[in-house]
Formats: structure tokens, sequence, C-alpha cells
């Protein structure tokens, strides 16, 4: 049976703020992305994501992101590369944290918003996110975009790389997500979201924007929880995989 992780950035609320539909959309994931306090989350939505998450049998992982609460991280700050590993070395510090007082593993980091193509960018800041991946444990994945620089450099320093696909996401022919300022970014047809997956997951292809079929190879599939119909556009993904023998499993598990 093949398996494949289904993912969703989660614990974003804070404060009196909620975003999101975690409670409902964590029955039918594998692994959650949990937003450690710089662009969303605060402590205690990340104790309850946590524990919601062991309850559900779903694999944690911390998202951290730029000190941007106003920005939800999306936008571009100058930092260098050692401010950039010390963010990261605190927030998934603080994250393990509460994955230890919950008596689960941490078992993924994902960087959050305009930080994985600023490390594609600038090698040095692949480097500054993987020693401090590295610092806090070399065991936990680092789940990022296919085929990236980046991927090197996290191997040669010893940690496990897992690639993601984005769902609703377009590709370019640099199999790179078409910006979302552009036509067609964004894939909102459920359908036509279930023939990706099912495409990815079977025949290791995507086809792009431009109407290329490339090579992509992704164990990890990404779902958002905080557009309108996500509940309803999990669930289906969920039910497609499924009916198509494709177990959902944590990546931890892969």
């Amino acid at each position: 049976m093949k398996k494949v992780d289904l993912n969703c950035d989660m614990g974003e609320s804070f404060g009196h703020h909620k975003l999101g539909m975690d409670e409902e959309v964590i029955r039918y994931i594998s692994s959650a992305n949990v937003g450690c306090g710089f662009h969303g989350g605060d402590p205690h939505v990340m104790r309850k994501t946590v524990m919601m998450a062991k309850e559900n049998g779903v694999g944690v992982g911390a998202h951290p992101g730029l000190p941007d609460l106003l920005g939800f991280g999306r936008r571009h700050m100058d930092v260098t590369p050692q401010e950039l590993e010390d963010f990261f070395v605190y927030q998934i510090g603080a994250l393990k944290g509460f994955c230890d007082a919950a008596g689960i593993r941490l078992q993924h980091v994902k960087a959050h918003g305009v930080l994985s193509g600023l490390a594609e960018k600038d090698l040095r800041m692949a480097e500054a996110i993987c020693r401090a991946i590295s610092m806090i444990d070399k065991d936990i994945l680092w789940l990022t975009y296919f085929g990236t620089k980046t991927r090197e450099i996290a191997e040669s320093m010893g940690l496990g790389v897992m690639a993601e696909f984005y769902a609703d996401r377009a590709y370019n022919a640099e199999r790179l997500l078409v910006p979302r300022n552009q036509a067609g970014a964004v894939i909102h047809d459920v359908a036509e979201i279930q023939k990706r997956i099912l495409q990815l997951v079977n025949e290791g292809t995507v086809t792009t924007i431009d109407g290329q079929v490339l090579d992509m190879s992704c164990q990890s599939i990404c779902v958002h929880g905080d557009t309108p119909g996500a509940l309803e556009m999990v669930q289906k993904i969920r039910s497609s995989l499924e009916a198509h023998d494709i177990a959902i499993t944590p990546l931890s598990e892969l």
C-alpha cells in the first residue's frame, strides 16, 4: 500500500484572535505544523494544539516564522543568518518544550511564509536554519519544497529531509510555486485538487501552469485549514486517497 503524509498549518491563533479550523481539520490529517509565536500562535495555543495532535495521533512539527504578527510572517525582513538561526532555535525549542511535556517527540520543522524562498535565494539562510534544527535535535525532519538547493545542505549536516506538495497551488516550469499575485496561482476546484494529488502519488509527476508534465517526488501533501471550504476540501482529499488504497501516515512513519 502506498503511503503519504497530509500536513496542515495549525496553532496560528493568538490571544482573542482565532485563525483556521484546527479542531475540525486535525481529524483528517497526519502531521500538524504548529505556529511558534512569531507570526502566529502563543504559549496557550501551542500547548492546546500539541495536546490535540497527541489525542488524534497526529505528528507535530514546528512552524517557525519571522517576528511579524501584523504581516503574518509574509513580509520580507532584512535579517542576518545569525538572527535567523536564533529565531529558529527560540521557536523550535519552545514547541519542543510543549512536546516534551506532552510525552511526544517533535517530528519535523517547516519554515513559514517567506522563509523557504529566502533560504533558497540565500544559502547562508538555509545553513542557518539547518544549524538551528541540528542544535535542537538532529533526528528532527526538515519539511521543505521539492528539488531545492537547500536539501543538499540539510543532508550534508545529517538532517532528514522530506518534500511537500501544495495541493491547491499551481507550479511553474521550475517546479516552484506560482506567485499568489498571478492569475491561476491558487486552485479552488476540489476535483482538480484531488486529480493533482493522485497524479503526484501514483505517477510522481505534476502538471505545471503552462501544461508541462514534470517529475516530482513528495512525501507530504500540504492542505490549508484557513481557507473557505477548507474542511470539506480536507475531507474529500482524505476520502479520495483512501478510496485509491493510499494510507495517510505521519512523516516519521514513512
